[in-house]
């Protein structure tokens, strides 16, 4: 990691204010758009899919449809509640304790430059970008399930997240084609998608891993080069 950290030292240069889009308050509530998902919608408020699906009493196939109503925020009634996730799901006791990623297996969704780096509690830099070439193809990081594939999420431009396991999510921002639709399983190395250009201009993915909703440093998972 510090050869890592020493190579790309040079290279970051580019500042919060530049790109990256920061979580959004989530309201009380949310009425469902055409292209949501479950998925999308716990993705832009930060917030636990499960907690979602529990508050809202939905099935595993967690399915929404337009113009429902999704409560965005734990009843108050069951608070103390037996809103705990599926049973697949270990949630983390100790924030400063990293997730195991147990036998899910990742790598790099693009050979590039990195030229950001995660910081824990930013707003803004909840991945890390890297940077190539236009064009340049986009890799599944892991095994996993589409659960969402499009624009509808402000600051994150053409975005996939998939669903590497219960407790895992995997996002891939700022394409420029999508080539993987909702549904579609995926394993480790499948193209999915093409680079774009970022907020300033430049070529870049912005890349990010999530465990029960909360970001975490995907350096810490990605295995070293």
């Amino acid at each position: 990691m510090a050869l890592l950290l020493a190579g790309c030292a040079g290279a970051l240069q580019w500042t919060p204010q530049q790109d990256g889009a920061a979580l959004e308050a989530a309201p009380a509530s949310y009425v469902v758009k055409q292209g949501d998902t479950l998925f999308s919608i716990a993705w832009r408020y930060g917030l636990d899919y499960h907690d979602v699906a529990v508050w809202n009493r939905l099935g595993r196939d967690y399915l929404i449809h337009p113009g429902d109503k999704l409560v965005l925020a734990a009843p108050a009634a069951s608070l103390h509640a037996a809103s705990a996730p599926p049973p697949a799901v270990t949630r983390r006791a100790d924030a400063s304790v990293l997730p195991s990623a147990g036998a899910l297996q990742w790598s790099w969704p693009v050979s590039g430059q990195v030229v950001r780096l995660f910081h824990a509690g930013s707003t803004l830099a909840k991945g890390i970008d890297i940077t190539a070439s236009q064009g340049t193809d986009i890799l599944a990081a892991g095994n996993g399930r589409v659960v969402y594939a499009g624009s509808g999420i402000i600051g994150y431009g053409k975005l996939i997240i998939i669903k590497n396991s219960e407790s895992f999510l995997s996002a891939y921002a700022d394409n420029d084609e999508i080539l993987v639709k909702e549904g579609d399983s995926v394993r480790m190395g499948d193209r999915i998608a093409t680079m774009g250009l970022g907020r300033d201009g430049r070529p870049v993915l912005h890349f990010e891993i999530r465990y029960a909703g909360k970001p975490v440093d995907p350096l810490s998972y990605l295995p070293r080069r």
